[in-house]
């Protein structure tokens, strides 16, 4: 019964003796699930650490079986491990291991790498409620839900094919209230790369500085980038300075210097801007697990959950984006149509 509707196949795993236990692979979802070995546990943790290195045996298994995905997976001191290998922009590794544990789940990574641990007790509810028994299973039903569950939109060609249907979509417009924003050359040098860290992003997207682009500093801290055409269409300017403080944020609002692993902050050097009278966006709230790849972008995605908004740029269908369902609520309201 172990994965069969997922048609997961055990598969014969060519390592050292006693390092892994068993494996299974999907050929559709280009996925490998293998438990390692007691033996080998230690060795793991030492050869992650803090940075997260790709242990040798995982780099072994993904070339054996020439997967995109690989998640190992063992037991140790009444907690599930779990490490998880993405070689695709289209799963972020952090954010797979996100949709994998349940809510009491630790996780730490990037787009690449992540692991993650959670109670051997935790996990047991969490199995009982799919009506599962074994820890194997409830892996294997997981990592193929994650695939199956999702709906993926690639913002370019959905926002030309359906152009009609997203017009139709209710329009909203933002709410008077203060945005901030920074140009990226205030930040570094432009040929810069700089990773972003969204709420719809956590483990970052990538952008590059340059005179084109801008980074926005949401109500909750919240930070995103936008073209300047864009901006200057869509905002006005002031000389006020953000302060974080009076503005009651969530977050300190930052991005990475990617080539340093720096981390700059943005609140001193942001400026606030107000919402011009345009025409807004077009949205709807999602009722499924939604990844949107945007026009623009290299791969990167924004991952919306039900309850959470699909955006559209009403001067540009195909600029489709994710906005958390709390913060459209505070953001946005519906637009006054002229009769």
């Amino acid at each position: 019964m172990v994965g069969k509707e997922q048609n997961w196949e055990k598969i014969e795993i060519e390592t050292q003796p006693q390092e892994i236990q068993r494996g299974f692979l999907c050929r559709d979802l280009n996925i490998v699930v293998a438990e390692a070995a007691k033996e080998t546990t230690a060795e793991l943790e030492k050869q992650m650490g803090e940075e997260l290195d790709i242990p040798v045996l995982c780099q072994n298994l993904m070339q054996q079986f020439s997967c995109s995905y690989l998640l190992l997976l063992w037991v140790e001191k009444e907690e599930e491990h779990f490490l998880f290998l993405s070689e695709s922009r289209q799963v972020r590794a952090l954010e797979f291991l996100d949709y994998m544990l349940p809510e009491f789940g630790l996780v730490k990574g990037s787009g690449e790498i992540a692991n993650g641990r959670i109670s051997s007790a935790i996990l047991k509810v969490q199995m009982s409620e799919m009506d599962i028994a074994s820890p194997l299973e409830y892996y294997l039903v997981r990592a193929a839900e994650y695939f199956t569950k999702t709906h993926c939109i690639e913002a370019d060609s959905y926002g030309r094919e359906n152009k009609k249907e997203l017009t139709a979509l209710p329009r909203y417009v933002k709410k008077r209230i203060a945005w901030a924003y920074v140009a990226s050359v205030e930040v570094a040098e432009p040929g810069t790369r700089l990773c972003i860290k969204s709420l719809e992003n956590p483990s970052g997207m990538e952008v590059t500085a340059s005179e084109d682009v801008y980074i926005m500093i949401g109500c909750r801290g919240e930070v995103y980038d936008i073209k300047r055409s864009k901006f200057e269409h869509t905002y006005e300017t002031t000389q006020e300075p953000l302060d974080v403080f009076a503005s009651m944020m969530d977050f300190f609002p930052e991005i990475q210097i990617l080539s340093t692993g720096e981390y700059i902050t943005l609140d001193e050097i942001a400026h606030l801007c107000y919402p011009r009278q345009g025409s807004g966006i077009y949205a709807c709230q999602l009722e499924e697990r939604t990844k949107v790849f945007p026009a623009w972008g290299m791969g990167d995605y924004f991952l919306g959950r039900p309850g959470d908004f699909m955006a559209v740029r009403c001067d540009d269908v195909t600029d489709i984006y994710i906005i958390r369902g709390d913060i459209f609520e505070d953001t946005y309201e519906l637009a006054v149509e002229e009769k």
